[in-house]
């Protein structure tokens, strides 16, 4: 009997988007009985100008969204490939949101939360560096930068940066104190970084003479993965985010050829496949509470098929 496999998609136009409210998913029933085919599908962007997944994501691992806790702790080992060459980068990044500090767009609608001055937080006994956040909203014609507050971070590129040396596979330790002074008791968890992501893109041609993408990578004994699809405009370093698939971990998948033809190619040269495999947790110390990611991405930039 055949299986048909049911596609969600995930209309992601969340108040970090085009609101505040929390639209119902439609579902998209596909006949085509392929296992290879995404569990998930969310959509980040419908156009490069209505975009505001747009940075350097595909190098950070990082994409901005409503925060899911008032303390949000991210960690991730990343590597970028293009062509011959493979650069990677480590990064750790704590917030401390203000949920009375909302950010408002000039229409009215929710962008996200100032952040908190803290204690700077350590990362496996490193201090680290107090630097503010601003990301930018808007069409292309009127992007907007915006400063959402000072967040706590360590990263290193190669044999640049900070002492931040992450390992797959590896316990994270964090640390924080409420108050500098005083005989407070710290807040210390550790957290484990997932297994390592090593992600392959294949472009072939079908019958019609279509491009047809299959994507590869090391299986591991997550559930899932997430692959981030998005491009590169000409003569522009940042990436927009376009697509997000959630992905069995089973090593394979053909993405949907609609998903590429639906990036302008006229507007970028280069399409980012973001590999990811990551943990999640939350957890309450000392009455607050932390929304942890650790992860790990391979992201492999390939010229335009």
């Amino acid at each position: 009997m055949k299986k048909y496999f049911r596609h969600t998609i995930l209309l992601l136009f969340t108040a970090y988007f085009f609101g505040c409210g929390k639209p119902g998913p439609t579902e998209l029933v596909n006949d085509i009985p392929n296992e290879e085919e995404p569990r998930q599908i969310e959509v980040l962007a419908l156009n490069p100008d209505d975009a505001l997944y747009k940075g350097t994501y595909d190098s950070t691992g990082l994409l901005n969204e409503m925060p899911k806790a008032e303390n949000f702790l991210f960690i991730s080992k990343n590597v970028v490939s293009e062509k011959f060459l493979s650069v990677g980068n480590d990064i750790a990044e704590v917030f401390f949101f203000d949920n009375a500090q909302p950010i408002v767009l000039p229409n009215g609608r929710m962008l996200g939360f100032g952040m908190k001055k803290v204690n700077p937080p350590k990362i496996n006994s490193v201090q680290t560096r107090e630097v503010m956040h601003s990301i930018q909203y808007g069409r292309s014609s009127s992007v907007t930068d915006t400063t959402l507050g000072p967040k706590y971070m360590l990263s290193r590129s190669g044999f640049m940066g900070d002492a931040l040396f992450l390992k797959y596979d590896n316990p994270v330790d964090f640390e924080y104190r409420k108050v500098m002074m005083g005989s407070n008791v710290p807040i210390k968890f550790s957290i484990t970084m997932p297994d390592q992501i090593v992600g392959k893109v294949n472009v072939t041609q079908g019958n019609k003479g279509e491009k047809i993408l299959q994507l590869e990578w090391n299986k591991a004994t997550k559930d899932s993965v997430e692959i981030i699809i998005g491009g590169k405009m000409k003569n522009e370093k940042t990436a927009t985010a376009f697509f997000k698939l959630h992905v069995k971990d089973n090593g394979h998948i053909k993405i949907p050829p609609q998903l590429i033809t639906a990036i302008p190619k006229n507007r970028f040269d280069r399409l980012v496949f973001t590999f990811v495999r990551k943990a999640v947790s939350r957890r309450v110390e000392q009455s607050l509470e932390f929304y942890t990611v650790s992860q790990n991405t391979h992201s492999i930039i390939i010229d335009y098929p």
